[in-house]
């Protein structure tokens, strides 16, 4: 019953502070643009579904490509990443083999 009220008023709270959102002029105008603009592509998508479906089609392609395109990039960096690792973690075995070899020298003396 909590979860109800809860949801309840959320929703009253939300058409409320809607509701007093409206009383500011430019942003009356800007939801009647807005939505004039959702009606009119709503209604041609409605007579004309298949360009829907194109538009959405092409929408879909566009993301893809953009979507690949960035894991490439992704890639790339993660293995020049790798090889700048490889890098420090061979010249510091270097470093740890040469201090060993003046340790061991010291030793010996």
């Amino acid at each position: 019953m909590a979860e109800s009220n809860l949801l309840k008023g959320v929703l009253a709270g939300a058409v409320i502070g809607g509701a007093l959102m409206l009383l500011d002029k430019e942003t009356r105008s800007y939801v009647v643009t807005k939505t004039k603009g959702a009606s009119t592509s709503c209604r041609s998508y409605v007579n004309q579904p298949s360009e829907a479906i194109h538009s959405v089609r092409v929408n879909y392609e566009t993301f893809s490509r953009k979507l690949n395109k960035g894991i490439d990039e992704l890639l790339v960096l993660l293995k020049k990443t790798e090889e700048a690792l490889n890098k420090i973690g061979e010249m510091d075995e270097k470093v740890n083999n040469k201090l060993e070899s003046v340790d061991n020298s010291k030793e010996a003396s």
